[in-house]
């Protein structure tokens, strides 16, 4: 699969009944086209199959959306050009291994990482009563 197959995909059109909404679809498949042009380049994506496998598009009812099993389809094409099989869980979450390329050594555990946090984790600030801010 390339970009251009991607750039020039054609979903139906819904309306007054569940789709997917068009923006949201838009973006990840801007993402997309971003990973297979890095793929491409020998570059690595900055989008997993995982990522393929987790994402999820708020339903439109009342406004124009794009035909679910459309979208569906063209994520596990891209999915299955990536290295991941259709409808099958990634071999690691957020594993770069798919594109052909070996990613960083991880840290041994939170000993290597400066109090608990794991390296490139963003810490999640709490407020009152521990809920997220």
């Amino acid at each position: 699969m390339t970009p251009d197959d991607v750039l020039n995909a054609k979903f139906r059109a819904t309306k007054f009944r569940d789709g997917y909404d068009q923006d949201e679809v838009d973006d990840f498949l801007d993402r997309v086209v971003e990973a297979l042009r890095a793929r491409d380049a020998g570059q690595v994506p900055a989008l997993s199959v995982a990522d393929l496998e987790r994402v999820r598009f708020t339903s439109v009812k009342f406004r124009e959306g794009y035909e679910p099993s459309d979208v569906d389809e063209l994520i596990d094409r891209v999915r299955a050009d990536l290295g991941g099989a259709a409808g099958a869980a990634p071999a690691q979450a957020g594993s770069s291994a798919a594109f052909g390329v070996t990613p960083p050594p991880l840290p041994n555990g939170p000993a290597d990482a400066t109090d608990g946090q794991i390296p490139g984790m963003v810490p999640q600030r709490r407020g009152l009563f521990g809920r997220k801010r």
